[in-house]
């Protein structure tokens, strides 16, 4: 599943619907350790060539930096308050010699998105804890018992595989354009949406010409279905479940047909922390929603025993959606807090 929107590890009691919330990055695909690396297409190229001056100095960064898109950037023209620590171009205020940009993902980058990702949550959650529900054991088995053996390693192998899937139709045309999910059916527009995250990061060039970059803060946006379900990695196991429930017939909040914009993932390394950056990717998040794909809410799920992430999305306008996926199975995970925010008044 998707990770909670946490800007740390949870405490130990919530610990458990952390690996229910890891639980896809986990689950074993063919192919796996056998990615293969593209040729870049004709956009990647261009967006590079376009990158400021600092960023082009060292090894190639491979992110594109968020003020090429002009105009379709609104966030970068905002007022200097609500770009928090990011200014007019992009990059992270205080500049130093090499600074840190505000950027879209490409391919390359994701290796070390993910490593920012098991490093702000933690490898041992990739690792399943001992207390599954019946259901949950009976969704993952045979594969189960190797769960228990993972390595920081595999755990790095399987969020970048799961970052991979959800972003694949952009991995070559990275753009800030929506997903395609109007005039078609609503099960077109949930494969097409879950195929087409954007990820936005942090980062600049390793120093000392090392190949690679550093990044230091990334946050994903996709649409989903809104009805309180804490998104799998692999979109095809929410479909499973959601079966599941219905077959059941179960007392659970109504689905809304129509996908809104939702957060997940925002991540900020510890050393990158208390400069108000989880606020600035919030905000940019935001704006692309309400500016660029149009929609006029957007979603997100934060684990309450976090305060910091609390506190940030309640200060920032966020409030509790009412209601909560609970089937039977979801044992701890139905704490998770489910929130919302109107980004511009219903038409």
């Amino acid at each position: 599943m998707a990770l909670p929107n946490m800007m740390s590890c949870s405490s130990s009691r919530s610990r458990r619907p952390i690996y229910l919330l890891l639980l896809c990055c986990a689950f074993p695909l063919p192919g796996v350790f056998g990615f293969v690396r593209k040729i870049g297409s004709s956009h990647r190229r261009q967006s590079r060539a376009a990158q400021s001056s600092n960023l082009d100095k060292g090894p190639s960064l491979n992110l594109v930096p968020l003020h090429t898109f002009g105009s379709e950037a609104t966030f970068l023209s905002s007022p200097e308050s609500q770009r928090a620590c990011i200014d007019e171009n992009g990059t992270l205020r205080p500049d130093d010699v090499s600074p840190y940009a505000l950027c879209l993902a490409e391919e390359d980058d994701l290796p070390s998105i993910s490593q920012l990702t098991i490093d702000a949550f933690g490898a041992d959650a990739i690792t399943l804890s001992q207390d599954l529900s019946q259901f949950e054991r009976a969704l993952l088995e045979p594969s189960i018992g190797a769960f228990n053996a993972y390595t920081g390693v595999v755990a790095y192998t399987e969020v970048l595989s799961g970052l991979r899937s959800r972003m694949k139709d952009r991995l070559h045309n990275v753009d800030l354009t929506p997903p395609p999910v109007k005039d078609i059916s609503d099960s077109d527009a949930e494969t097409v949406a879950a195929k087409s995250s954007l990820i936005l990061a942090i980062a600049r060039p390793k120093e000392g010409g090392q190949s690679g970059i550093d990044v230091i803060a990334s946050v994903e946006l996709r649409l989903q279905p809104v009805d309180g379900k804490i998104p799998f990695s692999q979109p095809w196991l929410d479909g499973l479940e959601r079966k599941a429930a219905k077959v059941l017939d179960l007392d659970l909040p109504p689905r809304d047909t129509h996908l809104q914009p939702y957060l997940s993932n925002l991540c900020v390394a510890k050393s990158a922390r208390g400069r108000r950056i989880g606020k600035a990717l919030v905000r940019c998040v935001e704006n692309i929603a309400t500016d660029t794909w149009d929609y006029s809410k957007i979603y997100l799920h934060v684990d309450l025993e976090n305060v910091a992430a609390t506190n940030l999305y309640r200060g920032e306008g966020y409030e509790d959606v009412g209601f909560r996926w609970n089937p039977f199975w979801a044992g701890a995970a139905a704490d998770i807090g489910y929130y919302v925010k109107n980004l511009k008044p219903s038409r």
